[in-house]
């Protein structure tokens, strides 16, 4: 076997194909000690070939390296993500306790959060659902993570319908509350004239002084923005939920 360094550089996307094989072939007999070097390694262009030599040696020899999986689904249109999401939904069981870990230090982390339902325990079967019920229920409290968790704990029976809408309900009621305060709070800031402020001032090459001169209408703009989104979600939801049996 060629030094290990040397092999993932020709993981590379633009290495011709029989030198690529060739590298991914000689990489199925890395040390696990080395595995590492497989995470996301070096520039996103060797990241599609270094997950599916991961893949190929399949678990449980990348047991030790489950955790920089799930950091690597991160972001799923990062090179290799989508390819390894599907990857850590086969495996199933072992991976639980790693997604418990993300759910229970990173909850704040609702696009990580995200991509991990996506991509994995969107598909997963109730069995595998009951074994992180309790993480499930307390991430239900929070944003848009919570709406993913009720409708999983919908979806595999843990929460009947009619406990989901009222959760639904009170979630709505608190959003349309903060929005009704927020613009109390901050009268007369229309968001549209805002962006088209924006628009003219990018022409002129003074935007970012336009951003600053306009920081605190931009902060309310973008909390609205998220708050509007968010109740959006909601009545998505509730809709899904109402059809539900």
């Amino acid at each position: 076997m060629e030094n290990i360094n040397t092999l993932i550089q020709r993981l590379d996307w633009d290495t011709p194909v029989a030198e690529k094989a060739n590298a991914m072939k000689q990489l199925q007999d890395i040390h696990e000690d080395e595995l590492h070097l497989l995470l996301q390694s070096l520039t996103k262009g060797h990241w599609d070939g270094a997950a599916e030599v991961i893949i190929k040696l399949g678990y449980p020899r990348i047991e030790r390296i489950l955790p920089g999986l799930l950091v690597w689904i991160q972001d799923i249109n990062w090179p290799g993500a989508g390819l390894i999401a599907d990857f850590l939904r086969e495996i199933g069981d072992p991976v639980i306790p790693y997604i418990q870990d993300v759910f229970n230090q990173h909850s704040d982390d609702e696009e990580w959060i995200g991509w991990i339902f996506e991509g994995i325990i969107d598909h997963w079967n109730t069995n595998l659902i009951s074994q992180i019920q309790e993480e499930l229920i307390r991430l239900s409290t929070g944003g848009y993570s919570g709406l993913k968790s009720l409708r999983t704990l919908l979806v595999h029976r843990i929460y009947p319908k009619d406990a989901v809408e009222l959760i639904l309900q009170d979630k709505k009621k608190k959003t349309l509350l903060e929005i009704m305060e927020l613009d109390a709070s901050n009268p007369g800031i229309d968001c549209e004239a805002l962006q088209r402020g924006f628009r003219e001032q990018a022409k002129t090459g003074l935007n970012r002084s336009y951003i600053e001169q306009n920081e605190e209408k931009y902060l309310f703009c973008n909390r609205k923005s998220s708050l509007q989104n968010f109740l959006s979600e909601i009545e998505e939801l509730e809709s899904e939920v109402s059809g539900f049996n």
